[in-house]
């Protein structure tokens, strides 16, 4: 598959657009907006027994969602009282894991991750490699290579608070050197561990570490995961192809390219605001005469699937199964252009035959797993509704937030 990603200023923000085939499919602000994966200093201000979980200030602006479960027995306090529980007061560290969107707050949680080019550090206490790398003697020798740091790491006295860190090892370890895979499993050790030293010293609601993830990790991801047969960077703006090719490691000299053409511009050579609008249009319109209407709702996302002008030929049930197939193309790319997230409900087009429907939804499968956010197929309802649900992470766009 051929991918472009242009980077370039549209309407006054510095913008990444990621292109499959000429068809946009993500969008990303150079200046992110997003608070997941800063670390703060928090203050617990409220436990809710009811629904097992705190809620704490970190100076956001808002308080943060803590879920007592997913954090029990990894809480890292800068500031407790004498009791084994979490308590009202307790200064605690946190990292971001979810946003706020709409009127749902942010979540936080005690498991620092922290992403490298090789691996993900976090503190499972555990090591896992990537089953995409299927030499099984590298396999072997990364995780023991990588177990046997940890082991050292976790005895030296100075690394007390690094409480069982564990690691997720990437599929770019494939191939790279052993000694370049452990030094930066160094660097995001001495990382995790200062961070947690300097929690101790710090003042409460106070972020210590602040995430730069944007439009160069998501190149950067893009890259490692060699997802594209031909993925080519272009921007307009010098300052921001400089950073990319000192940021952006192990690029082909070929694939970022400045572009300099003063006739027309970039945004305009690629149709940018055409494909917005249409993109983010509350009517999507099918090449072959169907439409897709979508409507957020405060609950969930609901979308409906309809023939259109798509009433030609004399077997409905072959016509409806290839609109809906259509539409099931479509539908995942809305899902990752507009960041929709949360409970997403599908109206599709009613078919009689069984194999129809089972062909459909294996169709909808293959499409959704090419989402970098997990999608989760969850069952069709006896009214035909399709039900699915994407992992909420960073808030949804709408058309303003170009405008």
């Amino acid at each position: 598959m051929k991918a472009t990603y242009v980077i370039t200023e549209y309407n006054g923000r510095k913008t990444g657009f990621l292109f499959e085939e000429s068809r946009l499919m993500k969008t990303c602000f150079l200046c992110n907006e997003s608070l997941i994966g800063n670390v703060y200093v928090a203050k617990v201000v409220n436990i809710v027994k009811s629904i097992n979980a705190a809620f704490v200030d970190a100076g956001t602006g808002d308080y943060l969602y803590y879920p007592l479960a997913d954090n029990d027995g990894h809480h890292l306090y800068t500031k407790h009282g004498k009791t084994d529980k979490i308590c009202v007061g307790d200064e605690i560290l946190v990292q971001i894991k979810k946003d706020p969107i709409k009127s749902k707050k942010g979540e936080a949680g005690s498991d620092l991750e922290f992403k490298g080019k090789y691996m993900i550090l976090n503190r499972s206490g555990e090591v896992g490699v990537s089953k995409k790398i299927e030499n099984s003697d590298e396999k072997t020798a990364l995780k023991e290579s990588v177990e046997k740091r940890l082991q050292t790491f976790q005895s030296e006295e100075e690394s007390e608070n690094t409480l069982n860190a564990g690691v997720i090892i990437r599929t770019s370890a494939a191939g790279a050197e052993l000694k370049d895979v452990i030094d930066e499993l160094n660097e995001l050790l001495i990382l995790m561990n200062d961070l947690v030293k300097k929690a101790g010293h710090s003042v409460c609601r106070k972020c210590i570490y602040e995430n730069t993830t944007g439009v160069y990790d998501e190149i950067t991801d893009l890259i490692i995961k060699n997802k594209y047969d031909d993925f080519k960077i272009i921007t307009d703006d010098q300052e921001v192809y400089s950073e990319i090719s000192t940021k952006v490691s192990d690029i082909k000299t070929d694939t970022v390219k400045l572009y300099e053409d003063q006739m027309i511009s970039l945004s305009k050579l690629y149709s940018i605001e055409t494909k917005l609008v249409n993109g983010f249009n509350k009517y999507i319109y099918l090449k072959s005469g169907g439409t897709i209407v979508v409507e957020p709702t405060e609950a969930m996302t609901v979308i409906d699937v309809n023939t259109g002008k798509a009433i030609k030929g004399k077997n409905t049930e072959d016509t409806f199964l290839k609109i809906n197939k259509e539409a099931c193309t479509e539908i995942a790319r809305i899902l990752r252009l507009r960041n929709l997230s949360g409970i997403i409900m599908i109206d599709f087009i009613n078919m009689k035959k069984s194999e129809s429907i089972h062909e459909l939804i294996e169709f909808l499968k293959s499409e959704i797993d090419k989402d970098e956010i997990r999608v989760t197929y969850v069952d069709i309802t006896a009214l035909g509704l399709v039900e699915l649900t994407r992992k909420k992470q960073v808030k949804p766009l709408v058309l303003k937030d170009f405008m």
